[in-house]
């Protein structure tokens, strides 16, 4: 079996990628839009990490609807298309956000592409929670949001028109190794110096997925016979200040530190109040998962011996 892969690089995409090479039936081409010696910091160790398995293919300076990238879904059949890639850089930032040069970078030359992808393929394509979502009544929460809507409704389009089959998977807030500078990163950092961290948004109730648990649901997209097409995992549904909280009696068990936290309730919010995957919100939350992994991880890149 012959799995194409889109977006390896990232947090979500390593992991993925990772846990489907263990299948060693499946041959695993990944692309990557630049050389290696192009990628740095957290990016480059997931690819050196991916590099090593046996079963993987690793594809240079190859981009979607490329002249490459088409020779490559020509020569070999694929069983399977995961489009995990888009333009992220600045989505958090409406001001800074090229929501142009998204909707060019993401899918240029579409048409070409489909119509070489083997006609038994499954595509499987990464949303985002912050989308357009009919479902849940969800808006674009930005132009991120805009920039994710409508690359797929396009890929939505060309499916249809190639009678290619095709799920979704709509990832809110995955957590875990390898993570980017995010909420989690900052946290342990500031513990770690003995820093009060402060948050802006306490009462936003978002949902917190371990990135172990979405893996696994990912790979059992991957492998479903389902006729289902849009999937909905889902993590911890609280505020941010019932995660942090939760989060923070993990952590002062492992490193016998006491974490401060300031919670600013007064800022005004600039998002909707909830965003989540799942059905129910829940007031108080345990973190179940074994974190000390995680942790040690994070000591490693903290804590100088």
């Amino acid at each position: 079996m012959n799995l194409l892969f889109i977006g390896v690089s990232s947090f979500t995409g390593y992991h993925f990628v990772n846990e489907i090479s263990k299948i060693k039936s499946i041959k695993v081409y990944c692309t990557l839009t630049k050389n290696l010696k192009d990628y740095d910091s957290i990016r480059l160790s997931r690819i050196n990490l991916i590099k090593k398995k046996t079963n993987i293919k690793l594809i240079l300076k190859t981009k979607f609807g490329d002249k490459k990238f088409i020779k490559l879904i020509s020569d070999i059949k694929f069983n399977t298309v995961c489009l995990h890639h888009a333009l992220t850089k600045n989505y958090n930032d409406d001001v800074k956000f090229d929501l142009k040069k998204s909707l060019n970078v993401n899918l240029p030359n579409i048409d070409k592409v489909f119509k070489k992808i083997n006609e038994k393929s499954l595509i499987v394509v990464s949303n985002t929670v912050f989308q357009k979502i009919e479902k849940k009544n969800y808006a674009p929460l930005n132009k991120y949001g805009v920039s994710k809507t409508l690359t797929y409704e396009k890929i939505k389009k060309y499916c249809n028109k190639y009678n290619l089959k095709y799920k979704s998977i709509y990832i809110t807030n995955p957590w875990g190794l390898f993570e980017e500078k995010k909420l989690n990163y900052f946290l342990i950092e500031s513990w770690l110096k003995n820093k009060k961290i402060s948050i802006s948004y306490p009462k936003y109730i978002r949902d917190y997925i371990f990135i172990e648990k979405l893996t696994q649901i990912y790979l059992k997209i991957i492998k479903s016979k389902s006729k289902k097409i849009d999937y909905f995992p889902s993590g911890y549904c609280c505020s941010n200040k019932e995660f942090i909280e939760a989060f923070k009696k993990k952590f002062e068990k492992f490193f016998n530190i006491k974490g401060e936290v300031d919670y600013l309730f007064k800022n005004k919010h600039t998002q909707p109040i909830k965003r989540i995957n799942g059905l129910k919100i829940k007031k108080k939350i345990i973190i179940k998962e074994n974190l000390n992994k995680y942790f040690k991880y994070y000591q490693k890149i903290f804590i100088k011996k």
